[in-house]
């Protein structure tokens, strides 16, 4: 009799099992296949084709959850793998996981002999989805949120497959014996402390958490960066359900809202402008903490909800803007903007804007340093302008001075000569007269002068007295064209002053000047009163009073200013006064300004009493006897200017050539030897300081020079031959000037 076959006793239990619909795979000690029934790759399609003996328990799950899990979860593939490694040989007791197709499945791992493990599944859809879970379980059962069902007393039921897949760790807790509390405990292991941890370990010391439930959403955030939610439900059994949703792209939006509403803080707040925002019921809704520094008194009337109508009352309250319409009469177009003079130099810029959603935005600025800026800024254009306008001046007041001064030195020498030339006294008064009538022209022509050039003082001693009265002389036709009646007080002791009498001069005609401007402001009698006496600490004082309209205090604090003037524009150039200062001030003097009896302004100038400098000790035959005979050579571009030097030195016993130019004088001076050169400093072709230099070059024993110059606003150019040790005398001239000058020359090359 013919035995059958043997038969081996797995495949014998793998093929029944397979009409039983039981899935089985057995693994060896070390997590290897040994060998697996049809049912097994029926629930599992997707190690069909790849599933071989030796494969490891980790490389089916592996290709189990590349099939399994959402999105989501699949960068934390190997997390779910490792946990479920674990979860295989720890396994005591059957648990139920859903798949991603929906069916259900129950499994079971049991030991084998040899060490290995035998797993089987069975298909539970039908008794899970009716029997199996609680009415709130159902409920959720089909949601992308993970689920956990513990029964009244706490202990686990039952849980979805989204369950595990969030928390791959929580293993064998998935089974009957397992409570709520350990099944949060082992969540709370994986939540970062900062972000939930602590409040997860709290939630698991509830006495019965089905007493006190999550009602409310709570966000966890896990150590792998992820966030979940957890939220309680309790059934009318008094079972539990946590449901839990991944919240990871929730938490993210609510942190980028976060952040986005932080910034937008940090924007409202950091802005230079006070920010108000009105609803479209018109209803405070912003305000950031820069109103209350920039406008504290409208910060103090408003509070959140508080009405339009706050704001509206505080701007009716300020001045009103010039020019277009007010910012009321402008809130509801779509932008409107003001500035508003406070005062005292404040000033606000208000900005009005209306948003798509119809609510109304404020924007106020404290505009008062761009304000100070522009006026700065177009005081300094101003100031540019009448700079220009001097360079222009001085420029023809250089050409008009080098014309004036050339015959004003012919008619003041030639008077001088005549003067000790003549014994008739008829004509040396007449020759008096001419001389008196050209130094008032010379000195006129100094008085402009000043107003174009900068110098040193030029101090000698002054005649106070003296500079008063022909100083309101040269005034006296404009004064009394203009209606002004001068008095004078002129103190009879007033000691002599060490002081540049042009430079005085120039700072009473800048005052008496203006109070003759401001005394054409006023009808009826226009009085001008000029005092020069002692003041009370022995110095000097000058008062000049008017009585004109007086001085606005506002004015008054800036009358000094360069380039400030109330005068419209073309009359004046805001330059005396700051100029006269300055003179005053060099002298060691002070101006002030007071107000006169009756009306009109007074200013007063102060000089302290300077001892004039001992004078240098000169032999007293040097200094009165004139020089012995000396060969000089005179060039000058003036015939008449040469003509009178020549005439003046002639008379001091010299030997005097004369030529026209400095290319002239450069030969006669190669070819013949001079003890003197008097030459004018601007000529055309080679000046003065060019024929100077080129002497120098050509031979180490050049004669000496004086340089004579008509051109008083170039005097700069002379710097250079004055730190040579050359004179300098200024046209026009008496012949003493040049007698005296020439002497002391000589003597010192000598």
């Amino acid at each position: 009799m013919t035995q059958p076959p043997a038969v081996d006793d797995a495949e014998l239990s793998a093929a029944l099992l397979d009409q039983l619909e039981v899935g089985l795979c057995v693994y060896d000690a070390e997590d290897r296949v040994v060998r697996w029934n049809a049912t097994y790759l029926a629930f599992f399609p997707e190690q069909a084709g790849v599933l071989e003996p030796g494969v490891s328990y980790a490389a089916t799950l592996r290709r189990f959850f590349a099939s399994n899990l959402p999105p989501s979860e699949l960068p934390n593939l190997e997390r779910h793998v490792a946990a479920g490694v674990i979860r295989h040989r720890s396994q005591r007791v059957p648990f139920v996981f859903q798949r991603k197709n929906g069916r259900w499945l129950k499994v079971v791992s049991l030991p084998t002999p040899d060490g290995g493990r035998m797993r089987m599944w069975r298909d539970v859809t039908a008794e899970h989805g009716v029997d199996g879970l609680p009415k709130a379980a159902q409920a959720v059962a089909a949601l992308d949120v993970g689920y956990a069902v513990f029964d009244a007393d706490g202990r686990f039921v039952t849980a979805n497959k989204r369950y595990q897949e969030l928390f791959p760790d929580i293993g064998e807790l998935v089974q009957p014996q397992a409570t709520y509390r350990e099944h949060l405990l082992r969540i709370a292991e994986g939540a970062r402390p900062e972000h939930g941890g602590s409040t997860l370990r709290q939630l698991a010391q509830r006495e019965r958490a089905a007493a006190e439930p999550v009602s409310l959403p709570w966000l966890f955030g896990c150590s792998d960066g992820t966030w979940v939610q957890l939220e309680e439900r309790v059934g009318e059994d008094g079972s539990l359900v946590a449901i839990w949703a991944d919240a990871t792209r929730q938490a993210e939006a609510e942190a980028r809202i976060r952040r986005l509403e932080s910034y937008l803080h940090d924007a409202v707040e950091g802005i230079p402008q006070a920010l108000l925002l009105f609803d479209a019921e018109q209803r405070l809704v912003v305000a950031n903490r820069r109103l209350a520094q920039i406008v504290p008194e409208l910060a103090a009337a408003l509070h959140e909800g508080a009405p339009i109508d706050s704001f509206t009352a505080w701007r009716a309250g300020l001045p009103t803007a010039t020019g277009e319409p007010g910012l009321l009469a402008r809130l509801d177009e779509p932008h409107a903007t003001e500035e508003i003079e406070l005062g005292h130099g404040r000033w606000l810029g208000v900005e009005s804007l209306r948003t798509p959603a119809g609510d109304l935005l404020v924007l106020i600025a404290d505009i008062s340093l761009d304000k100070a800026a522009q006026a700065e800024l177009q005081r300094q254009r101003e100031a540019m302008h009448q700079s220009e306008k001097l360079a222009a001046m001085g420029s023809l007041l250089a050409g008009v001075a080098h014309e004036l001064n050339n015959p004003l030195s012919i008619v003041v020498g030639r008077s001088a000569l005549l003067q000790t030339a003549s014994s008739d006294p008829a004509i040396v008064g007449q020759a008096r007269t001419i001389a008196d009538a050209a130094d008032r022209c010379a000195r006129i022509v100094r008085t402009f002068l000043e107003l174009a050039r900068q110098r040193p003082p030029a101090r000698r001693s002054v005649d106070l007295g003296v500079l008063v009265g022909e100083t309101l002389t040269l005034l006296s036709y404009g004064l009394r064209a203009a209606g002004v009646t001068v008095t004078s007080e002129l103190a009879e002791d007033l000691p002599g002053l060490w002081a540049d009498p042009d430079q005085l001069a120039q700072v009473l005609i800048n005052l008496v000047v203006n109070a003759q401007q401001a005394l054409g402001q006023r009808g009826g009698d226009r009085c001008l009163n000029v005092v020069a006496r002692r003041a009370a600490d022995g110095g000097i004082e000058i008062r000049v009073a008017d009585n004109g309209p007086g001085l606005d205090p506002a004015v008054r604090k800036r009358l000094f200013e360069p380039f400030f003037t109330t005068k419209p524009v073309g009359e004046g150039t805001g330059l005396g006064l700051a100029i006269s200062l300055g003179h005053v001030r060099a002298h060691g003097g002070t101006i002030d300004i007071e107000t006169t009896p009756g009306g009109g302004a007074t200013f007063v100038v102060r000089l302290p009493l300077a001892p004039a400098p001992e004078p240098a000790p000169v032999a007293a035959a040097e200094a009165a006897a004139p020089s012995a005979r000396r060969r000089v050579l005179i060039v000058d571009d003036e015939p008449e200017i040469a003509d009178l030097l020549h005439d003046i030195l002639l008379a001091e016993g010299h030997d005097v050539a004369v030529v026209t130019g400095g290319g002239e004088a450069l030969d006669r001076l190669a070819a013949e030897r001079f003890d003197l050169v008097v030459s004018d400093l601007t000529m055309p072709g080679l000046d003065g300081a060019g024929l100077w230099e080129a002497v120098q070059k050509r031979s180490a024993k050049a004669p000496p020079f004086i340089f004579l110059t008509g051109d008083s606003l170039r005097l700069d150019r002379a710097a250079g031959l004055r730190d040579a040790g050359c004179p300098l005398l200024e046209k026009p001239f008496e012949p003493a000037d040049i007698r005296k000058v020439v002497r002391e020359t000589l003597a010192a090359r000598s």
